[in-house]
C-alpha cells in the first residue's frame, strides 16, 4: 500500500462555502469555467468571479426584488397594499429550489447559492417526460424552480399541475424566452417571475449596502441541502437526501487518491451527482478550469476546441471513443501501423521508458491533443476499452459508487489501482462484504460521512436501505481484498435465483458475450419468472452484421444462436442460454447511458408469455 496525498488545509473546508471561499482566495484571477454561447462565440468567468455571483444570486434569493415587470402585480384580484415598501421583502430563505436545465456557469452559479445559505436544491433532469417531472417536482415541494430559457416553453404548460411552485427564474433567456417570460408575468398571478441577471444585479446592489444576511447565513453541514433522484436502473426513482458532510467527505476522499489535471472537459449530465460532486466540485479544490460541452453530439468537436487534459465519461461513451479511433485507422489504412507502434510502446514503458504521447500524437490530437487522463464510473469499464486507451497515453481511472453515498466509494487514484478492480476504498469511510460465498463475494455495505441521510419521505424503505448496525446496503455484488480494492461482480437486485437454487450473476455472462462476440453492441441477460431457464436478448451491430454476410434477421439469428451454443460449453450447465432474441433498437437508457434492465426485461417476459400463451 501506498500513501495517501497529504493537503495543506484539507480540514479546514468543513461545507461547500469554504470551497468556494478557498477556491476565490487561492485561484481568484484563474479561468473556472467556459462555456459555448454560439458557433463563434464563447464566455468564462474567474474563481473570483463565480464566488461573487453565487454572493450575489444568493443575497438576492434572500431578499427578493419586485417580479418581472416594472409595478408590482395585483395577487387573487387585490389591489397591490399601499404599505409593501415598509414591508419585509419576499425570500426564498428555507426554500426547496428545483434546477432544469443542462449545465451552464448560471446553473451552478444557482447551484451554490442556494446549497450555501438559502435552501436545498433539487436538481431535475430536463429529459423527463412530462408526468414524471411534476411528479418529482411536487413529491419534492419544490417552492421555486431555475429554467433555462429554452426549457421555459415546455415548463409552461406543467406549472398549473404545480400549486407549491411560487417563483420561476429564466436563466440563458434570449428572443422568444424572453417573449414569454414576460407574457408568463404579465397572465400567470400565481407565482412570481424573474430574470436571473436581474437577481443579480438586484443582489450586488444589496451587497453595495453591505447587506451579509447570505454570506452570513448559518450552514448546517449535516441537514438535507442537496435532493438528487436516483436514475431509476432497476426501478423507480428515488429522492436521495445528502448533505454538505457528505459531498465535502467525497471531495477530500477523491483529491487524496487523485491529482486532478489543469482542465477539464464536462459531458455527463448536470442533474447525477456523478458529474456534479466527483468532476465539477471536486475541480474545485484543484483550480481545475472546467470547459462545458454544449451537446453530447459535440463532444468530439469541443474536445478538439477546448483541448482539456480529463474529462469524466461513462464506459458507452469510452467505448465509442475507442470505436471511432478503430475504424477512422482502418479506414486510413492505418491500423496495422498503430497496432505495431503500440507493440514497440508497452516494450519500451516496461523498461520505464514512456514514449506514447509522441508515438500517438496523431491519434490525440483528433482529441484536442492534451486529454491523459479519463475518470470512468457509472457502469463497469471494458478491459480492452481500457488497455487500449491507455496503450495510447490515455490514463483511465475507474471508480465505483452510487448516488446513496454522495455518490463515490472507491477510485482509482495516481498511487492506487490494481487491473480489473473498481479502485480503493476513499479514506475515512468503511465498506464491508456482507454474507460472502465461497469466492469472497458478497453485498458490499458502506458506513462513513459519505452516506446519506435518508431517502425523502420514504422512512420504509429508508430503514430496509440500512442494517441494523447502521451500515448502508449498497446492492452491489464484490469483494475487498487486503489492500482494500474493491472488485464488482454484478448487482444484487439484478441476480438470478433459478428454481434449482444456483444463483447467477448476469453482468458475468453479458461481460463474456460482449468480448467475445463482437458483432454484438448492447446484451441484457435474464430468466423466466419461475426461474427455470436463462435468456438473452441482444442488439447488433449492423456494419459488423454485414461484414460477415448477414444480411437479414434469420441468418443473423442463427448465426448468433450457434455461437452461444460454443459459448454454453464454456460454462457450467446452469448458466448455459437457453435461447436468444434480437432487439430491433437499442435498449432503452437513463441520461447517464444505463440500460433500464428493468423495463427490458419485463418487455421480454411479456413477449415469452406471449409465444408461449399461443
Amino acid at each position: 500500500m501506498k500513501r495517501y496525498y497529504r493537503i495543506p488545509n484539507l480540514s479546514k473546508i468543513e461545507n461547500l462555502r469554504d470551497a468556494i471561499n478557498y477556491a476565490k482566495r487561492k485561484y481568484a484571477s484563474k479561468i473556472a469555467y467556459r462555456q459555448i454561447e454560439t458557433p463563434i462565440y464563447e464566455s468564462a468567468i474567474t474563481f473570483r468571479g463565480f464566488a461573487d455571483n453565487i454572493n450575489a444570486l444568493g443575497t438576492a434569493l434572500m431578499k427578493l426584488p419586485e417580479p418581472f415587470g416594472a409595478d408590482p402585480k395585483p395577487k387573487d384580484g387585490r389591489p397591490a397594499d399601499t404599505d409593501d415598501a415598509e414591508q419585509a421583502a419576499p425570500t426564498l430563505s428555507g426554500a426547496h429550489i428545483a434546477l432544469i436545465g443542462g449545465t451552464s456557469i448560471e446553473w451552478l452559479t444557482a447551484f451554490f447559492a442556494t446549497v450555501n445559505g438559502v435552501g436545498c436544491a433539487v436538481p431535475i433532469d430536463r429529459l423527463l417526460d412530462p408526468d414524471t417531472m411534476v411528479g418529482q417536482l411536487d413529491f419534492a415541494d419544490v417552492d421555486a424552480i431555475f429554467c433555462e430559457g429554452s426549457f421555459l416553453a415546455k415548463l409552461q404548460p406543467l406549472l398549473s399541475r404545480l400549486p407549491k411552485v411560487r417563483a420561476v427564474v429564466v436563466m440563458r433567456g434570449t428572443g422568444t424566452a424572453v417573449d414569454l417570460l414576460k407574457r408568463l408575468a404579465a397572465e400567470d398571478h400565481d407565482r412570481d417571475y424573474y430574470a436571473y441577471t436581474r437577481l443579480i444585479a438586484h443582489g450586488r446592489s444589496l451587497m453595495r449596502a453591505h447587506d451579509t444576511v447570505f454570506t452570513n447565513a448559518p450552514i448546517d453541514a449535516d441537514a438535507m441541502s442537496l435532493l438528487v433522484f436516483t436514475s431509476g436502473t432497476t426501478g423507480a426513482n428515488k429522492g436521495v437526501m445528502l448533505c454538505h458532510r457528505n459531498i465535502v467527505t467525497v471531495m477530500k476522499g477523491a483529491r487524496q487518491l487523485t491529482t486532478f489535471r489543469r482542465t477539464n472537459l464536462s459531458v455527463l449530465p448536470i442533474n447525477h451527482t456523478y458529474e456534479l460532486v466527483c468532476n465539477i466540485i471536486c475541480s474545485i479544490w484543484e483550480g481545475t478550469t472546467v470547459a462545458i460541452n454544449d451537446d453530447l453530439r459535440h463532444v468530439a468537436r469541443n474536445l478538439e476546441h477546448f483541448g482539456p487534459e480529463m474529462s469524466s465519461m461513462v464506459p458507452m461513451m469510452l467505448d465509442l471513443l475507442v470505436r471511432k479511433i478503430t475504424i477512422e485507422s482502418k479506414r486510413n489504412g492505418l491500423w496495422d501501423h498503430l497496432q505495431y507502434g503500440i507493440r514497440v510502446s508497452n516494450a519500451l514503458r516496461l523498461i520505464g521508458i514512456d514514449r506514447r504521447r509522441k508515438f500517438f500524437k496523431p491519434v490525440l490530437k483528433a482529441l484536442g491533443g492534451n486529454l491523459s487522463m479519463v475518470v470512468s464510473g457509472g457502469a463497469p469499464l471494458a478491459h480492452e476499452t481500457e488497455s487500449f486507451l491507455d496503450a495510447i497515453g490515455i490514463d483511465v481511472k475507474n471508480g465505483y459508487g452510487i448516488t446513496e453515498c454522495a455518490p463515490l466509494v472507491a477510485s482509482c487514484g495516481d498511487y492506487f489501482r490494481k487491473a480489473g478492480s473498481v479502485g480503493h476504498v476513499i479514506p475515512n469511510i468503511e465498506v464491508r462484504i456482507a454474507n460472502p460465498d465461497e469466492h469472497g463475494n458478497g453485498e458490499i455495505q458502506v458506513k462513513g460521512d459519505n452516506v446519506m441521510l435518508g431517502y425523502y419521505k420514504m422512512p420504509e424503505d429508508t430503514a430496509a436501505v440500512f442494517t441494523d448496525d447502521g451500515w448502508l446496503r449498497t446492492g452491489d455484488l464484490g469483494h475487498v481484498d487486503r489492500d482494500g480494492y474493491i472488485f464488482l461482480t454484478g448487482r444484487l437486485k439484478n441476480l438470478i435465483i433459478l428454481a434449482n437454487g444456483k444463483n447467477v450473476s448476469p453482468e458475468d455472462i453479458e461481460d463474456h458475450i460482449m468480448h467475445d462476440l463482437d458483432y454484438v453492441r448492447e446484451c441484457v441477460v435474464y430468466s423466466d419468472e419461475a426461474g427455470t431457464g436463462i435468456y438473452a436478448v441482444c442488439f447488433l451491430d449492423d456494419d459488423a452484421c454485414e461484414k460477415l454476410g448477414l444480411h437479414d434477421e434469420k441468418s443473423r439469428h442463427d448465426h448468433l444462436m450457434n455461437d452461444i451454443r460454443t459459448f454454453n460449453k464454456s460454462i457450467p450447465s446452469y448458466k448455459r442460454i437457453a435461447d436468444v432474441s434480437i432487439a430491433d433498437h437499442e435498449f432503452e437508457k437513463t441520461t447517464t447511458q444505463k440500460i433500464r434492465r428493468f423495463k427490458v426485461i419485463e418487455s421480454m417476459r411479456r413477449k415469452r408469455r406471449g409465444r408461449n400463451d399461443s
